[in-house]
């Protein structure tokens, strides 16, 4: 790929695609660089912008390895991460508004039973746009304190580790992982305790040096389960 022809800003796509990806799939350097014959610390300067020029044979080494197309490296215009909410076949034409209406019931309870207890623990509280990171922010002094709404579904049919919520899961863990702005702390809100369980024993977020857990409604307020 011929750098004199990127911009700046290309080229951080570029490195943001490579990390996200990688992070996406929860592998490390060595496990990359295991598949794909590039050494670890190449890999590294590729993400970190240390080798500006990704070759084309690396491209293609790259994308097998990570299991998308070329196009993932070389068309830096299209954005491969928008992922619309109604991509899945689960959710038919006919039980789209039903599954919008769910959705909004689950962020009105989440609102409803954590904003008071943040603003009781002297937190400023605010509520960002959908597919932020962070469907709440909570700051306080130098804590920065994003909360993620995951609305889950079909339980029965999909186990945890399968299906929608391993990708729903993996998807925010590599969006926060190549976020540029201060957070301290992240959190996934859910309403299903069995769920947040399996979560905390199946997955590591082994590339983020950041505090991580999954809140957990309950009839009475809510339960904070941490990584360890």
């Amino acid at each position: 790929m011929n750098n004199k022809e990127m911009s700046e800003q290309d080229k951080k796509i570029l490195q943001s695609r490579l990390k996200e990806r990688r992070l996406f799939l929860n592998m490390t350097y060595q496990d990359l660089a295991d598949k794909t014959g590039i050494s670890k610390s190449t890999l590294q300067r590729y993400e970190t912008g240390g080798i500006q020029n990704l070759p084309y044979d690396k491209i293609f080494a790259l994308s097998e390895a990570l299991d998308v197309r070329p196009e993932y490296f070389t068309d830096l215009t299209k954005d491969y991460t928008a992922q619309p909410v109604f991509e899945n076949t689960l959710f038919p034409q006919s039980n789209r508004a039903e599954y919008l209406d769910h959705i909004k019931e689950f962020e009105r309870k989440v609102l409803e039973k954590i904003t008071p207890s943040l603003i009781l623990k002297g937190y400023k509280v605010e509520q960002k746009d959908r597919g932020s990171i962070g469907d709440l922010v909570a700051t306080k002094g130098s804590e920065i304190w994003h909360l993620d709404f995951l609305f889950i579904r079909d339980v029965n049919n999909y186990p945890t580790g399968m299906g929608m919520q391993r990708q729903q899961f993996l998807m925010r863990l590599g969006r926060l992982a190549v976020y540029d702005k201060p957070i301290t702390k992240y959190s996934i809100v859910m309403d299903r305790r069995i769920l947040a369980e399996q979560m905390i024993d199946r997955f590591k977020p082994v590339h983020l040096d950041i505090e991580i857990s999954i809140i957990v409604l309950t009839n009475d307020g809510f339960n904070e389960f941490k990584f360890i």
